[in-house]
């Protein structure tokens, strides 16, 4: 017999990966998610032949010419596929 304890855990995992799973996979709903956001880091991904952004702790796919323009600290907007600078770092 499995306990209460071991059920509420067996939840919280599935509801804790559902979550990751809904972080990672497209929206069905035909939409494109709008992404705002300040670049907390900027990375090479080899593995995939990438470069990658982070945004409030999100790793997000962009294009060469946008990662070697954007900087840490810039605040970006990802919105109908087209990523863009709306605000640089240290501009008042």
């Amino acid at each position: 017999m499995v306990g209460v304890g071991a059920l509420s855990k067996l939840f919280l995992m599935v509801v804790v990966g559902s979550l990751a799973l809904a972080q990672i996979a497209p929206s069905c709903g035909g939409e494109e998610q709008t992404i705002v956001g300040w670049v907390q880091r900027k990375f090479p991904f080899p593995a995939k032949n990438a470069y990658m952004i982070q945004i409030n702790n999100v790793e997000y796919e962009v294009p060469d010419d946008f990662y070697l323009e954007v900087k840490v600290g810039d605040l970006v907007k990802y919105e109908k596929g087209i990523w863009t600078i709306v605000k640089k770092a240290g501009t008042g």
